[in-house]
Order: structure tokens, then C-alpha cells, then sequence
């Protein structure tokens, strides 16, 4: 997808149980404008095409828990998984070391 792309296609996509989750609006609707010399100065593994797509779904895949249990907050492996996941995720997305727990 390029400035010059025009958009073909749109998709529309059921919110409702995302938005019940806490997923918010605020994270749906961000937009940034941008010309062509401010995308080149963006990391570039963190624009979105179908390889990233595919990389991101498995990560979640691999990831997400489908539920979570109050005993779940007091183990201490959910620490461990969630900073391999957020590892691995500033891998893939190659943002560095960002969190504290990388350093």
C-alpha cells in the first residue's frame, strides 16, 4: 500500500465484543497523516502489509490467552509469558529493546 494506493475495497468489522473488552475507541480510530518523506522516516517493519499481518496473527495465536482467572494473576509464570510475548513481539515488529525487563 502506497500514498498513491486507492482503496478498493472496504471492509466492515463487528466491534461490539473488542469494544465490551475494553478495547476503546480511541485505539480504533487512530489515523496519522503523513507525506512521503515522514513514512520513509518510519520504521519501516512497523507498517502494516500481508507479511507483517501474518507474522502479528501468529504472535496472537501463539500468545492470547482465551481467559484468565483471578489464580492466573498470582502465578508467576504469567509474568514470564508475558514479557516472551512482548519480547518477541519488539522482535518482530525489530523496535529494539523498549521495556525495561529486555535491558
Amino acid at each position: 500500500l502506497t500514498l498513491n494506493t486507492p482503496i478498493k475495497q472496504v471492509r466492515y468489522v463487528d466491534v461490539k465484543q473488542s469494544m465490551q473488552n475494553g478495547g476503546g475507541p480511541a485505539c480504533l480510530r487512530l489515523r496519522v497523516a503523513m507525506n512521503s518523506k515522514e513514512i520513509e522516516a518510519v520504521n519501516q517493519h512497523t507498517l502494516m502489509n500481508d507479511a507483517l499481518f501474518s507474522r502479528l496473527t501468529a504472535w496472537v495465536d501463539k500468545h492470547y490467552r482465551d481467559r484468565l482467572s483471578t489464580q492466573d494473576l498470582a502465578d508467576p509464570q504469567l509474568l514470564i509469558e508475558s514479557r516472551t510475548a512482548l519480547d518477541e513481539l519488539t522482535q518482530i515488529m525489530q523496535l529494539g529493546s523498549v521495556y525495561q525487563f529486555q535491558r
